[in-house]
């Protein structure tokens, strides 16, 4: 039976466009798009998503992979990021409207930028809580964000469905014992949900 529901954030409550972050980092920098891609420090991302690093140290090591002849200025590369996060999705509706019933949490790769920061994530004022990468220092598809994530929601993966756009990080927690639902398309989601409880 199903008491606690995890919800991924980018991808599937809000959309995500890296597309625009990198087109404006193009625009500042003048580098090319190909460049910014090629440059961006996967690594220190990591890093910050795990909280092992501040934002400013983010942003440096953002800065050094790039080109040496770029002008980018930390208050630019913010600006930047924040463009990765776009609007809510529909899900979020559906998300409401569980968390009537369930015990419903958040569990992100995430970094403090984007959670303390960013206006827009006010509007999860139904559920209650969020398990975020920065915070407990792992990040999916690490098993250890799992396991932090049912200690902090003091519930078992049996009784826990997990909802994710990677397919990789379904695959961990499915082989942790989560209930799981790769999230594709908000039909699908409906569809698949609907197996598991019917309150929506």
């Amino acid at each position: 039976m199903i008491k606690t529901i995890f919800f991924d954030i980018g991808g599937v409550l809000l959309n995500i466009h890296p597309d625009k972050t990198i087109k404006y980092l193009s625009e500042i920098t003048n580098l090319t798009e190909k460049e910014i891609e090629k440059a961006f420090p996967e690594e220190a991302h990591h890093k910050y998503e795990r909280g092992e690093i501040s934002g400013t140290e983010f942003f440096n090591a953002v800065k050094h992979e790039l080109p040496k002849s770029n002008n980018l200025t930390e208050e630019q590369f913010w600006n930047a990021w924040g463009m990765l996060v776009g609007a809510e999705t529909k899900v979020v509706e559906i998300m409401n409207k569980l968390s009537l019933k369930y015990s419903v949490w958040l569990l992100s790769n995430t970094n403090p930028y984007h959670i303390l920061e960013e206006e827009r994530f006010k509007l999860f004022d139904k559920i209650t809580g969020g398990v975020y990468s920065f915070e407990v220092g792992s990040r999916k598809p690490e098993p250890d964000i799992f396991h932090s994530a049912l200690k902090i929601a003091n519930t078992s993966a049996e009784e826990s469905l997990f909802i994710d756009d990677l397919l990789v990080n379904v695959k961990i927690a499915r082989s942790l014992n989560f209930n799981t639902i790769h999230f594709k398309s908000i039909n699908d989601f409906s569809n698949q949900l609907d197996k598991y409880i019917h309150f929506y």
